[in-house]
């Protein structure tokens, strides 16, 4: 999950280095952000099995 969310990223990098159409950058930025905070939502959550 980790590696889609960071080829998404260099996606939308190169289109703002491309000079893509705004619409495209900002539903890509917004997919990887929703993606993000649903991955550290998961992280936060999930329970840790640690024994001392």
């Amino acid at each position: 999950m980790d590696i889609i969310i960071m080829v998404l990223l260099l996606v939308t990098g190169i289109q703002i280095y491309r000079g893509a159409a705004r619409k495209w950058i900002l539903t890509s930025w917004i997919v990887a952000l929703v993606l993000m905070l649903g991955l550290f939502r998961y992280h936060v959550t999930s329970p840790l099995d640690l024994s001392f």
